[in-house]
């Protein structure tokens, strides 16, 4: 990206033969006047985030390789400017940086611009031309290697000129100072400190088996338009792919950490988007950490509880295997299933399913072959790796594998937990029990009781019911998932599935079940509804609070602090449209013009938003707030994905103990609803607290697991 840099260096510091320059030209000559070329210094960075965050933006649009610009001129120009000492700047200078940016991929050939019609969705849109694909990939300062380890946090500010907290920038500095002996601090500085390896055997498997996960197959005539959404889909694969593949290239033999940073919730990302933990399954079964822990029976159990989970057989009621220790065709005739995957099957017997098939494990992690049937197939072979190294060690054997352990259901978890909904709590892991529940199959029994007539026309098994229609509607609502959305959400998933042609499911027939699937999880969990009504009635009366206490209901948040000491902020005002000029965006055929579309924020809150968006965001700030409790005491390395805690295979039993510790703290309360912090002066009815121990968490083996 070179021919970028030089482009965007010559354009700024160019003679402007005495016109007053543009804005955009104002704002990267501030930081080109301090005589120590910090432009120079900073322009790579500058360039490479801009590459990365078009790339995302082209990997969530509908349409391969296109993105509205003003998105990405947006993001852009608030990364670049944000670290600066600029008081005056706001979100049209950011819009203008951005663009700047932009100008100089299109300036050079990796992009092209178009301008359509005003009143149109799309204005204005960059398309990635066949050089874009071709562009280096470079981690840019997401990524550190061991030379220059990261310093622990002292200020808002980190070493990469990042904010540690997102959505805050240098005047909240006295904000951060308040809480930067908190432990969601000391939760940061350690994932922070965790160092990482490229697993150079899967890396080098991958790049062998190209064709495996890189489809050039092109459509055309009625195959290209049947297939189109297909396509693209593969297309976005595609690019996401040589993006991964290409940063981890950088980082061969090389061991590295990673920054990271959270939202306003308190919620962890790691910084770098592609090449990170938190991301594909390309990414993350590439990843190993740099130091090693002795391999002994503990580890060999986990290892084979991992590497059972990955492949993720699936067996027919008739066929399950005579190995199992338990009954599970009891189980599945009770949930009305007829076929039982192994991640569903009991920890023990997920670790036999691995030594029963060893041999054939050991096979393919030294030939270092994918296996097709495999539901990760890259962890998988990791698995197989790492069994395949241990067979051959004469010695002490030392693993790097991060292993994870995965909340059941993690929202309902919280939820349950606020609400001690004994019914809950039997289905999410908060209570112990022989064989893992399934919370969705729960819904979906209840869902048929509903519609008895409706599934009777169809006769559409259990399994479909659960993977089609109550899974994805089960799952969000614990985040206040409406019943519009999940009508749309389920009409989506049964047409991928191929459900809408062989049961003849229709828009119409996903409404009505969108509205009875609601209802269902309400006689299945009561508990957690009641809670996030009552959060909702809480936000309610926090805003009239506010006009009561201040005079007005203007320009604030609902505060909270987390007990991991996060400062949470939820915003949520009114916009409205603001039309921001782009003149003299310079092109290869010549300057054009256009206006950017930008939803500006106001002060006047949005009553009905906020009340639809307390209850996911303070939940979410609960599941942040536990996790970096258990990060923040735990002495070893840790690999973070929200509701997925990973670490040595050794170390899993140890973790799994202080995962449920820190639970049972943040809940073991008489009355969890007393010490809600916003809505005080509220009048109404209290949900009634049920039955669960909370304590019981403490023995429950399918809590994390």
């Amino acid at each position: 990206m070179e021919d970028v840099k030089d482009y965007l260096l010559t354009k700024i510091r160019g003679e402007d033969l005495g016109v007053k320059p543009r804005r955009n030209l104002q704002l990267m000559r501030m930081i080109d006047t301090d005589g120590v070329d910090m432009l120079d210094f900073l322009i790579e960075d500058m360039v490479t985030f801009a590459r990365k965050t078009m790339q995302r933006c082209f990997k969530r649009s509908k349409t391969e390789g296109e993105t509205p610009i003003t998105q990405a001129s947006m993001a852009i120009g608030k990364y670049i400017v944000e670290g600066w000492d600029s008081n005056n700047v706001n979100f049209r200078d950011h819009v203008r940086v951005g663009d700047l940016v932009i100008e100089g991929f299109v300036m050079c050939g990796y992009l092209t611009i178009q301008v359509g019609h005003m009143k149109s969705r799309k204005p204005v849109t960059i398309h990635a031309t066949t050089k874009w694909g071709e562009m280096e990939a470079i981690a840019g300062r997401t990524v550190c290697m061991s030379a220059e380890l990261i310093e622990p946090i002292t200020s808002l500010i980190q070493g990469n000129g990042r904010s540690v907290i997102k959505t805050w920038d240098k005047s909240k500095e006295y904000r951060f100072i308040k809480h930067k002996e908190a432990p969601f601090v000391k939760a940061i500085d350690k994932l922070q400190a965790t160092r990482w390896l490229v697993n150079t055997d899967v890396h080098d498997a991958i790049l062998e088996q190209w064709d495996t996960f890189i489809n050039t197959e092109e459509f055309t005539g009625e195959d290209a338009k049947e297939n189109e959404k297909l396509y693209q889909r593969q297309a976005s694969k595609n690019r996401e792919v040589k993006e991964v593949m290409a940063i981890a290239a950088k980082w061969l033999h090389k061991d590295f950490s990673f920054y990271l940073d959270a939202d306003y919730r308190g919620r962890l990302y790691y910084s770098e988007p592609f090449f990170n933990f938190q991301g594909s399954d390309i990414a993350r079964g590439q990843l190993l950490f740099a130091d090693g822990k002795l391999f002994d029976q503990e580890a060999s159990f986990w290892l084979g509880v991992h590497t059972a989970c990955c492949f993720n057989q699936s067996y027919n009621i008739d066929e399950i295997p005579d190995w199992v220790t338990t009954d599970y065709r009891s189980v599945l005739e009770q949930e009305e299933l007829d076929t039982i995957s192994v991640d569903k099957m009991t920890l023990e017997d997920r670790a036999m399913w691995t030594q029963q098939n060893i041999d054939t494990i050991i096979e393919l992690g030294e030939m270092h072959i994918f296996a097709e049937d495999a539901e990760k197939s890259i962890s998988f072979l990791a698995c197989c790796v790492e069994w395949y190294k241990y067979s051959k060690c004469e010695g002490d054997f030392y693993t790097q594998l991060p292993i994870p352990i995965d909340g059941a259901n993690n929202g309902w978890q919280h939820l349950g937990a606020m609400s001690k909904d004994d019914k809950t709590g039997q289905l999410v892991g908060l209570v112990p029990t022989d064989v893992q529940n399934d919370f969705y199959v729960q819904v979906a029994k209840r869902l048929t009781q509903r519609m008895p007539e409706w599934f009777e026309e169809r006769q559409i098994p259990m399994k479909h019911i659960r993977k089609g229609i109550a899974k994805r509607g089960a799952m969000t609502r614990a985040y206040s998932c409406g019943q519009k959305k999940m009508s749309e959400s389920m009409y989506s998933d049964c047409y991928q599935f191929g459900f809408t042609t062989q049961y003849n499911i229709s828009t119409w027939d996903c409404d009505e079940l969108s509205s009875q699937v609601i209802r269902a999880i309400q006689d299945v969990c009561p508990g957690p509804l009641d809670t996030m009504r009552y959060l909702q009635r809480l936000a309610d009366q926090e805003i009239t609070n506010w006009a009561r206490d201040y005079g007005t209901d203007r320009g604030r948040g609902i505060e909270w602090v987390t007990p991991s000491g996060f400062p949470v902020v939820y915003e949520c005002y009114r916009t409205r449209p603001v039309k921001v000029d782009c003149y003299g965006f310079n092109t290869p055929t010549g300057e054009i013009r256009f206006k950017h579309v930008i939803r500006e924020k106001t002060d006047i809150p949005d009553r009905r938003g906020f009340m639809c968006g307390i209850s996911p965001n303070f939940v979410h700030s609960m599941d942040a707030s536990h996790m970096a409790l258990t990060v923040a005491d735990w002495d070893g390395d840790f690999g973070a994905v929200h509701d997925s805690f990973s670490t040595h295979a050794g170390s899993v039993e140890s973790l799994m103990v202080s995962t449920r510790e820190k639970f049972v703290s943040m809940y073991d309360t008489d009355n969890f609803y007393n010490g809600i912090p916003f809505g005080k002066g509220y009048q109404g009815i209290v949900p009634t607290i049920g039955t669960l121990n909370i304590k019981s968490v403490l023995d429950s083996n399918y809590f994390f697991c």
